[in-house]
């Protein structure tokens, strides 16, 4: 691997691609990194280093940096680009549909994975038939690298390891999650995010078959519990809030982390449950509104012809093709609030807050695995494997690294 690139970026044009593009110029930069972006066509790809170098006011990126023909469509180019890095950053989505391709690719070219996708089907699948040939090969896959769902996985891990070191055995973790957007006369979501999560939800019901095969041992869960209503009205930092589930790929992710650290590292698991915040009962009934329709459309095959063609018209406004603007990203923050339930009942509350969670602080997250995977790769539990970022990174220096990155993680 000696002669190998560190990072390749495959999807490197996209809307996501572009903020990791800067993201990895700036940390290629800093850590003296071999970096280069791979796509389908050279002139896309030399037209976003440009940009970036416009962004981040490094010269040149367009013609210092290695650009790598690519296509999901083929699986030769595919085995190419992974057999030139170390690192591949998968930003091709929806997974469902590009994501095993790539995986396979670096598998037989022994290149560790990492990706955004919050796509719980894709991630359990990739879990389910390629553990074994990963940890055979010794090769890293991890999904889940970006705010979907990094953010709460660490986060667990972080406080479990703080309790480890108090002597709390922790009963279950609940998180609340908050946003902060700036006024914007777009969209707050980029489409390729919208289909990604159409496409999860509509095949939702396959990861029950999937779920029996990869996790055929019951946890012993705290009996410890708190019992909530499905839409309730809490108090955090002293202010009142709504709380809804969260509907993302959180609770699954860590669930699985919970399973690895049980079944490979004997740690007691934990349970947990992810909430979003809700500022106001009208803001709740809007949600519930476009959500019911959302989940009732994504049932059937016409319903999600219609999601995918109105994304606009189905989410409010709130998606677009265009996304957010780059002042609106830069605007942009989330708070994910984590209140921890011990055995003897005692509460302990964290804060985890961030950039914007979409796009710059997503970017910001991906990279920071990749920087992981290079400079602390002995630091990993296994060689290789299909892991969860907490599996992963849980005991890296990724924290203290995000730490200096615009995240913090606090004690209340």
């Amino acid at each position: 691997m000696s002669n190998r690139l560190d990072v390749i970026i495959f999807g490197a044009s996209g809307y996501t691609g572009q903020y990791v593009i800067e993201e990895m110029a700036r940390k290629g930069k800093q850590f003296g990194f071999k970096w280069g972006i791979a796509g389908r066509t050279v002139d896309k790809l030399k037209q976003v280093l440009q940009q970036a170098s416009k962004f981040t006011g490094i010269e040149n990126l367009d013609s210092t940096i290695d650009t790598i023909t690519a296509n999901v469509t083929n699986k030769q180019s595919l085995v190419d680009m992974c057999a030139r890095t170390k690192v591949l950053i998968n930003c091709v989505g929806p997974y469902r549909h590009y994501g095993e391709p790539v995986v396979q690719a670096c598998l037989e070219a022994r290149t560790h994975y990492i990706d955004i996708s919050g796509e719980p089907q894709f991630l359990e699948t990739m879990q389910l038939q390629y553990d074994s040939q990963a940890a055979e090969r010794e090769t890293i896959i991890v999904g889940s690298c970006g705010f979907d769902s990094l953010v709460a996985d660490l986060g667990v891990e972080t406080i479990r390891q703080e309790c480890d070191q108090k002597n709390l055995d922790i009963a279950f973790i609940e998180s609340f999650l908050s946003m902060k957007h700036a006024k914007t006369t777009g969209g707050l979501i980029h489409y390729a995010t919208w289909e990604s999560a159409v496409y999860g939800f509509s095949h939702a019901k396959e990861l029950k078959n999937i779920r029996k095969q990869l996790f055929q041992q019951k946890l012993p869960y705290s009996k410890y519990k708190i019992e909530r209503r499905p839409i309730f009205k809490t108090t955090l930092d002293g202010k009142p809030t709504w709380a809804l589930p969260f509907p993302g790929s959180d609770k699954s992710v860590v669930q699985r982390t919970q399973y690895f650290n049980y079944t490979q590292l004997n740690k007691k698991p934990i349970r947990f449950q992810p909430y979003i915040q809700i500022s106001s009962l009208f803001a709740v009934i809007q949600t519930l509104f476009f959500g019911s329709i959302f989940s009732l459309l994504t049932k059937f095959k016409l319903g999600i012809q219609c999601l995918l063609k109105y994304p606009g018209l189905f989410s409010g406004g709130c998606v677009t093709h265009e996304g957010p603007t780059r002042a609106e990203c830069e605007q942009a923050s989330f708070k994910m609030t984590f209140v921890t339930h011990t055995d003897n009942k005692q509460k302990l509350t964290h804060e985890l807050t961030g950039p914007d969670p979409g796009y710059l602080g997503t970017s910001k997250l991906l990279i920071a695995c990749a920087v992981m995977l290079l400079k602390e790769n002995d630091r990993l539990p296994v060689k290789g494997g299909v892991l969860t970022p907490g599996a992963a990174f849980g005991r890296t220096i990724l924290m203290d690294y995000l730490e200096k990155e615009g995240f913090s993680m606090t004690r209340k």
